[in-house]
């Protein structure tokens, strides 16, 4: 396997050494006594360090006459996705698209066969290989994907989105993820220096459900919201923003340990939960509608942080922390183990579901 992966990248390489010359690639499909001609050529731009590949266009002729076109933008950031190239298979063709993705190479293998009813080429399956470009001795995975449509891709609105939509569509099916009413009440943090009210901590609860056969992972979250503090703290007129919260595993509606790239087996499902804190020091109408709620609460419990009950506080102010959070989400990044791919899947937050009683 090591002087096999050693000849691939050989190969590569030496496709490296043609980088930014108007090199070309074609094959031609016989059928109905008719010639398709498929060619991947590239385009280039010229900068200080000499010719720069910018996009690769895959065309199909038919008879000699334009019957489609294709861009692929190429990012110039990686080593091997100016590699386009095609092939003929039965009654059809194959373009292979290299691109990077982290550290891996991936390969993609888009297969098109004529349709006698739309007299076009359709889409009929997609591969991918995967190779790890930190360790070039490990063997190469292959993970085939579905084609998920409900009208036929022909080659005529193929586009590089397509792949990429394969592959989300792919990997939404692979599990679903429902936010739950949480049954705890929000922590009110106080600080006595500044005499005022810092934060509040509202959770929210989600399960995952892993639908694929094989196992998927939880790797970490970010939460979108008035929950950054470092840009809190230095704005002057702080703004919602993305940052990265943990996220806590519920077993048994006991709240564990933090979680590090968790395990969901096969058709079994996980509950979470994420604490996250929402900074109201800045917040001039927050600090004066609960002034005297805060100033009464604090002398009654005296420690620096304290749950609150809605029977506490006012309509107004029940109404406020609603519209405090409101349009605020998650975003929890998974990796998937039959298809090697990780992604991340946005959640937006229901209110309702974070505060049911309030």
């Amino acid at each position: 396997m090591r002087y096999f992966l050693l000849f691939v990248f050989m190969a590569l390489y030496s496709s490296f050494l043609y980088a930014g010359e108007n090199k070309t690639d074609t094959v031609n499909i016989h059928i109905n006594n008719q010639v398709y001609e498929l060619t991947v050529s590239m385009d280039s731009t010229i900068d200080e360090y000499g010719k720069k590949p910018t996009a690769a266009y895959v065309k199909l002729s038919k008879d000699g006459r334009t019957a489609g076109e294709s861009v692929f933008p190429l990012s110039g950031n990686c080593p091997i996705e100016e590699d386009i190239r095609v092939e003929g298979s039965d009654k059809g063709f194959i373009i292979r698209i290299p691109y990077c993705d982290g550290f891996l190479f991936r390969i993609g293998y888009v297969r098109f066969g004529y349709s006698e009813k739309y007299d076009d080429f359709i889409l009929t399956g997609y591969r991918e290989e995967n190779i790890d470009r930190l360790n070039t001795e490990q063997e190469s995975r292959s993970v085939e994907y579905s084609v998920f449509s409900e009208k036929p891709i022909v080659w005529s609105m193929f586009s590089p989105e397509t792949i990429k939509r394969i592959i989300r569509q792919n990997l939404i099916q692979e599990h679903e993820i429902i936010q739950a009413c949480t049954a705890q009440y929000p922590v009110f943090g106080y600080s006595s220096k500044e005499n005022k009210l810092m934060w509040i901590e509202i959770l929210a609860e989600f399960v995952i459900q892993n639908n694929s056969p094989q196992r998927i992972y939880v790797l970490d979250s970010s939460y979108y919201g008035y929950a950054y503090e470092a840009g809190y703290r230095f704005e002057e007129n702080p703004t919602k923003g993305w940052s990265r919260h943990l996220l806590h595993r519920i077993e048994e509606d006991t709240i564990d340990n933090l979680i590090d790239s968790d395990p969901i087996f096969p058709k079994e499902s996980n509950r979470y939960i994420i604490k996250s804190r929402i900074f109201v020091y800045k917040n001039p109408e927050f600090q004066k509608l609960f002034r005297d709620t805060v100033a009464s609460m604090f002398r009654k419990h005296k420690e620096s942080r304290w749950q609150v009950t809605p029977s506490a506080l006012s309509i107004n102010q029940r109404k406020f922390l609603r519209q405090l959070i409101s349009g605020d989400s998650l975003r929890v990044r998974l990796y998937s183990d039959s298809l090697d791919h990780r992604h991340a899947v946005n959640i937006p937050l229901d209110v309702g579901k974070r505060l049911p009683t309030f």
